[in-house]
């Protein structure tokens, strides 16, 4: 069994739908937090800033001696952690120009994030949250200034918030991705288990159709697959019961026609009220004998064909020459088609003919094509033989047996193989087929006398030992009349 062509897989489905959710969710983040949050956030920053820096004022100016040193530090530090204003810096510098920050290490950044010394680069990634003037005692002492770093990215500055506004959002597109999912798997899985149904009741014309490569639809490529076998096999197992009761019905008929001519016999031959004479009683006995031959060679021959079909005669192959088996053969047949006034040739197209086959089986097959061909020519009639090579992919041999005979018409020609089967009836002594319809007790002519009434299934017999050798055989009408039967085998050579 061939194995379905694999495809994309539900997991990178599913993946790749989670993925975008994540993705479709940092989207949405970001804009909410480039529209929303940040906004509000600058908002409270320089809220926060203008009250940190007025009360660092205020305490410049209330305080007896303006602050310095350690002082100075621990104020902007302590004014820095109480207002918020983390990542923020807090900067002051002195009428003298000195420098002091909170924290106190970004003391050496100060000169390049003041407002008056920035760069183009630097004044775009640094904000200025408030300014004031420091003065104590009505003396200007200097200015103050709190500044930030502007956040890089659409997101807010605290990342631990962003995290915080991302996962609602990729739970929600999660949860909602999620639900569409299930429903598809749903519908496509209901799909299955209704095909499976349908075929449990009997309907084999089910299918599913589903056009996706992933695992549900290779599951459901492979129900059709065994949907379209099922019903193949049902339709198999149909043609097989009525081939089996038409056999039935044949062997009957086949059985019961001889029986019943043996049973007029012997009823005849003890009914004293019949007055028989000499002659007559000898003919009545002599067709008992002829029917009960006929029915012999009947039960002998459906026992052969039972054993073929089954495989239970096992083949001898051996290396033959099938062209000297049929030269054998044809010679030995010689003197009963002179004797039933017909004419058999031999036509030695080829020298050698070597086949792998068994050779009591091949000179079988022929001895039916010629008891056939003896049985169903008129007298006056001709039948040739012949061999042949034939080209093609692989060598062959071709094995013909023709006549001028009456022949078949072309829509029986495929049926003559077939168990019991004899033909509408055309013009001539007899009917080509694979039957016989001898009289019993008439020997009135040459022909009938070389050859008793056959099985009818000779021509069974043959396919079945052909195909068993690898080979083949069809009927084939002769204009402007007659019936050819060619088998070929495969060639040694």
């Amino acid at each position: 069994m061939t194995p379905a062509p694999r495809g994309r897989s539900l997991v990178w489905l599913v993946t790749g739908a989670f993925l975008l959710a994540a993705v479709v969710g940092a989207v949405l983040q970001g804009l909410v937090a480039y529209m929303v949050v940040r906004p509000i956030e600058a908002r409270e920053a320089r809220a926060r800033a203008e009250l940190a820096a007025s009360s660092i004022a205020g305490l410049y100016a209330a305080a007896p001696v303006a602050p310095r040193g350690a002082d100075l530090d621990s104020l902007l530090a302590r004014q820095r952690t109480l207002h918020g204003l983390r990542p923020a810096v807090v900067f002051v510098r002195r009428q003298d120009g000195t420098l002091v920050t909170a924290p106190p290490e970004l003391v050496h950044f100060a000169s390049r994030w003041l407002p008056d010394s920035m760069q183009s680069a630097d004044a775009r990634r640094t904000e200025v949250l408030a300014r004031r003037r420091l003065e104590n005692h009505g003396q200007v002492l200097g200015e103050m200034l709190v500044m930030r770093r502007v956040p890089r990215g659409p997101g807010p500055t605290e990342p631990a918030f962003g995290w915080l506004l991302y996962l609602p959002i990729a739970a929600v597109l999660s949860v909602v991705l999620a639900f569409l999912l299930v429903r598809l798997l749903a519908r496509r899985l209901r799909s299955l288990e209704a095909l499976a149904g349908r075929v449990a009741a009997g309907d084999l014309s089910a299918r599913v159709d589903d056009p996706n490569r992933d695992e549900i639809g290779r599951v459901a490529g492979q129900l059709d697959r065994m949907a379209e076998r099922l019903a193949a096999a049902r339709e198999t197992v149909e043609m097989h019961e009525q081939q089996r009761r038409q056999l039935f019905a044949d062997i009957t008929h086949e059985l019961a026609t001889p029986l019943t001519s043996i049973r007029a016999a012997a009823e005849t031959l003890l009914d004293p009220h019949v007055p028989l004479a000499p002659e007559e009683r000898t003919r009545y006995v002599r067709g008992v004998l002829d029917e009960s031959r006929r029915l012999d060679r009947l039960i002998r021959d459906l026992f052969e064909l039972a054993r073929l079909e089954a495989g239970a005669t096992p083949l001898q192959l051996e290396r033959l020459d099938w062209a000297a088996l049929c030269r054998n053969t044809i010679e030995r047949f010689g003197p009963r088609y002179a004797a039933a006034h017909l004419a058999l040739e031999w036509k030695n197209g080829a020298a050698e003919a070597w086949v792998q086959a068994d050779g009591l089986r091949l000179e079988q097959a022929l001895d039916n094509l010629l008891v056939n061909a003896l049985r169903y020519v008129p007298a006056g009639g001709h039948v040739h033989a012949s061999l042949e090579r034939v080209a093609g992919p692989r060598m062959r041999w071709r094995l013909r047996v023709d006549d001028d005979g009456p022949g078949l018409p072309p829509e029986e020609l495929s049926r003559v193989f077939e168990r019991f089967y004899r033909g509408s009836g055309v013009p001539g002594n007899g009917k080509h087929g694979n039957g016989s319809d001898i009289p019993v007790g008439d020997t009135s002519s040459a022909r009938e006398t070389a050859v008793d009434g056959g099985s009818g299934l000779g021509l069974a017999i043959v396919r079945e030992i052909v195909e068993r050798h690898g080979g083949a055989v069809r009927a084939r009408g002769v204009s402007p009349h007659g019936l050819a039967i060619e088998v070929e085998l495969p060639s040694l050579d």
